[in-house]
């Protein structure tokens, strides 16, 4: 796959540019559909709850269904579209999408706890479909566009249109919620794949890669076991302790499949990944950007649900909260296009690590007690660092490596870009809930609860989780008036997640300042390390 070009290489001529803006724009919405249930799911986690009698494991499972077959089944899609054709896999990630949200609103019918099984079933399906949208439609943009200045800016609209996905999603899931029932959340889904199936996808020319040898199939076979594995390893050992049988079994299962895709693709004549690329520095800084950048967002957004949930806020107000968190990330991603047309993409990577590292120390003073401006300045702020990383990450990315490989690039850069973000909800969700926990009993004992009940309170969040264990005991003890206490406790979790969040992309803006100064430069496709 990494050795292919392209069977139909695009011009550059300007009536072809002009058809080159129509096939991108038919990408940036494939991708908005592949996106659109992240924050569908999110915003609807406590309805969800209610309605299902989930646990927080429960909810971690909502989101983790869909974010993990895309990150473990991403490479092989994006193989898949390399082969068999970039248009054709675009029409089966929209068929899937639509046939999850399907199934997802099909748990409407049934009653009590059941039906949470019907959710995780269409939010698969739906990550399904979205592993094959995200490669595909970042391929035929970065095959539809071959001068690397004008591909950075149609990559920026691409990761902008994930943002606008998510910033259309809040508003429509937080109306359905007003004035429709919980499972009605999925059927935005439906109708926006219909849609793009029926007059879109036919403005797309097939391409595929020349040449195309033999499929890889160990290597799809073990990077999705892997991956799975992995993700699977840490939301158990979260919900259940990392001692847990289970969490052993699939900790053991992700080694043995990573490394063996590893061993698989250095012999493979033809991988599914060309682990060469790797040997690039800004290949390979752009990729560890990538996965820790998706790995905080869509933690951090959970950790957002969790915590408004704890403040009793209307589903509007829910998404008034939300909508700075991401209109700050279209905003971030729209200024780090224009920044890539001009400035060396390390440079501009550096700055956007920085500038998210100070917005989460920002974002962990959020206060439910402070002016609600200030909680909406911290979340834009945040949400503009994390934008412009996603943008320019991705941008650097493909343009790191030769233009007859913008396929594979594009592939592995969000296979651990999803890996990262099929991580996140259950790290943040780890580490919130156990710094939460750790903060509860001061937090009662300064409400006036005597140690009696605060100790019992805390048995009950230790035994069922914050969410479900508060609820419970709030219901249980309503004389004591454990919301505000159960609310501070569930902000303290959350700030120390973003100090932590804090710290890394201090790191990682360190690191790829030092890169630039080292020597980086702008790279493109004729200039690139060849692998």
């Amino acid at each position: 796959m990494s050795t292919q070009s392209e069977t139909m290489p695009p011009s550059t001529s300007d009536e072809p540019r002009g058809r080159t803006g129509l096939i991108a724009a038919v990408a940036c919405a494939g991708i908005f559909v592949g996106y659109l249930p992240i924050m569908a799911a999110t915003v609807g986690l406590s309805a969800i709850a209610r309605a299902t009698e989930a646990s927080s494991s429960d909810l971690e499972w909502v989101v983790s269904m869909l974010v993990l077959p895309m990150a473990a089944l991403i490479l092989a899609f994006g193989a898949w579209a390399e082969k068999w054709g970039r248009r054709r896999v675009l029409a089966i990630g929209l068929v899937l999408a639509m046939l999850g949200g399907i199934v997802a609103t099909a748990a409407g019918l049934v009653e009590g706890s059941a039906a949470i099984y019907f959710v995780w079933v269409g939010q698969g399906l739906a990550g399904t479909g979205a592993a094959a949208l995200i490669p595909t439609t970042l391929a035929i943009i970065s095959v539809a566009e071959p001068d690397h200045r004008r591909r950075a800016v149609l990559i920026a609209a691409w990761s902008g249109s994930m943002m606008a996905a998510m910033a259309v999603a809040v508003y429509v899931s937080a109306a359905i919620l007003d004035s429709l029932d919980w499972y009605w959340l999925f059927v935005p889904v439906v109708v926006a794949s219909a849609l793009l199936l029926v007059f879109g996808v036919r403005l797309v020319p097939e391409s595929r890669a020349g040449g195309a040898g033999r499929m890889d199939v160990p290597g799809q076979i073990l990077t999705a076991v892997g991956v799975a594995a992995l993700v699977y390893a840490v939301i158990v050992g979260g919900a259940d302790g990392f001692s847990n049988p289970k969490a052993i079994v699939a900790f053991v299962v992700a080694a043995v499949g990573i490394a063996g895709f590893i061993v698989v693709e250095l012999r493979s004549a033809t991988p599914l990944l060309d682990l060469r690329v790797f040997s690039n520095i800004n290949f390979s800084m752009s990729a560890l950007v990538a996965a820790i950048a998706m790995f905080a967002y869509l933690g951090v957004n959970f950790g957002l649900a969790l915590y408004f949930s704890a403040l009793d806020l209307t589903p509007i107000q829910v998404a008034n909260r939300y909508i700075f968190i991401i209109g700050g990330s279209v905003i971030g991603s729209n200024v780090a296009g224009r920044a890539l047309h001009r400035f060396n993409a390390q440079g501009v990577l550096a700055a956007a690590c920085g500038w998210t590292a100070a917005a989460m120390a920002f974002l962990s003073f959020i206060d439910s007690s402070a002016p609600v401006w200030q909680a909406d300045l911290r979340l834009v702020l945040a949400g503009i660092g994390i934008g412009a990383v996603l943008a320019t990450v991705t941008a650097a990315a493909v343009n790191a490596v030769p233009y007859q490989q913008a396929g594979m690039a594009s592939a592995a850069i969000n296979a651990v870009r999803q890996t990262g973000g099929a991580l996140g909800p259950a790290v943040f969700s780890i580490l919130s809930a156990s710094w939460a926990l750790s903060a509860l009993p001061d937090k009662l004992f300064d409400a006036g609860v005597d140690r009696a009940h605060a100790a019992a309170v805390t048995e009950l969040v230790d035994a069922q989780g914050i969410q479900h264990g508060g609820a419970v005991a709030t219901a249980k003890f309503p004389e004591l008036g454990l919301h505000d206490a159960l609310s501070s406790a569930q902000a303290h979790g959350f700030s120390v997640t973003a100090i932590a969040a804090c710290v890394v992309f201090a790191l990682l803006a360190v690191g790829c300042a030092a890169l630039r100064v080292a020597g980086g430069r702008r790279v493109d496709a004729e200039e690139s390390v060849e692998v």
